[in-house]
């Protein structure tokens, strides 16, 4: 059975799966957030650690040498297998066991990860979420334990100008060849720096402009993103910005910004989690951003440990391999049981 769960697709029936499966365990899972991509969440008794993960995917894209679903070995490809349906996976069969071993743990399942993370806002306010000792993103690390990452600042830079006909360009004003000039001032920021989990990076991700090609354009759009560590914040990012193009000649407007977040990685559950996984635990950071930083303020210790390989998100041809999944339901199990008895 495939479920299709990008932000185009209607969430219902992958909702509905989910719903069934924990309602099955006798759970009591509810919603939270817009009801068009709402978060669920389940507790099983008070207490216990909140395992969550995002149902949402990335569009498909095109140039796949594999079909939806498609099992090779212990693989089996498909958007959001690796991100992060595995992960989701692991946390409903460890859920099963924690039922039978009566440990206390909360589920929390979201729709939006992929766009504005607003059911992981709501959820987080949830008494569940807000009580657990420790909220663990099932997000793909390969099992690295992270407990730091980056902030995100989404904008878009407009440049406006005046059509006119393209035989007479002395009649017009080229809105992007005025946004070319400003792109190229930030040049410097767009440099892939040796270190990208711990210094800013900038990256020029789409542009639009003009109608047609003998019509000069009279306005052009970027969108850009960027990820800063924890020593800057919105205003610095956009001061480096403005300090190389100046103040004048365009528009510049917020699109998404999530903060910097971290956890003390000597912290008891970064501990508990390190025992769990064993001698090659790695604490490590990231440069992208989760739903972690959503929970900041339901609970002081957060990371993020899951299956699968991060730098195959979005790609073509992701994968998940079962046995990954088999190992991070055992682990998840292992982490809320040592975490309830502390």
């Amino acid at each position: 059975m495939l479920l299709k769960s990008t932000s185009e697709d209607d969430m219902k029936p992958i909702v509905d799966f989910v719903t069934s499966r924990l309602e099955g365990l006798r759970l009591r899972p509810k919603c939270y957030g817009d009801k068009k991509y709402p978060a669920i969440v389940a507790q099983f008794r008070k207490g216990g650690v909140a395992l969550s993960g995002h149902l949402d995917t990335v569009p498909h894209g095109t140039g796949w040498k594999y079909e939806e679903g498609q099992a090779v070995g212990d693989r089996v490809y498909g958007r959001g297998t690796n991100d992060m349906k595995g992960g989701c996976s692991a946390m409903l069969l460890a859920a099963e066991d924690l039922v039978a071993a009566n440990v206390p743990f909360t589920l929390c399942f979201t729709t939006d990860e992929e766009t504005t993370m607003k059911g992981a806002a709501a959820a987080a306010k949830s008494s569940a979420m807000r009580t657990a000792p420790c909220i663990l993103v099932t997000e793909p690390t390969e099992f690295d334990v992270v407990v730091h990452e980056k902030g995100l600042l989404h904008f878009s830079i407009k440049t406006r100008g005046v059509a006119g006909h393209a035989s007479m360009p002395e009649l017009g004003d080229n809105a992007i060849v005025k946004m070319v000039r400003f792109l190229g001032k930030l040049e410097d920021l767009q440099r892939i720096p040796k270190n990208s989990t711990e210094e800013m990076t900038l990256c020029v991700d789409t542009i639009k402009g003009g109608t047609r090609i003998n019509v000069i354009p009279d306005c052009c759009e970027t969108e850009i993103d960027v990820r800063y560590p924890p020593d800057m914040n919105t205003q610095k990012v956009l001061r480096k910005v403005t300090d190389r193009i100046g103040k004048k000649g365009y528009e510049i407007e917020i699109l998404h910004e999530l903060d910097p977040v971290g956890t003390d990685p000597n912290c008891p559950a970064v501990r508990t989690m390190k025992e769990c996984i064993g001698p090659k635990a790695k604490v490590t950071s990231v440069p992208y951003a989760t739903e972690m930083v959503m929970f900041r303020d339901a609970c002081k210790f957060l990371m993020v440990c899951g299956p699968g390989r991060n730098d195959i998100c979005h790609c073509n041809d992701e994968y998940t391999e079962v046995s990954q999944i088999v190992k991070a339901a055992e682990l998840y199990l292992e982490f809320c049981s040592r975490m309830a008895r502390d």
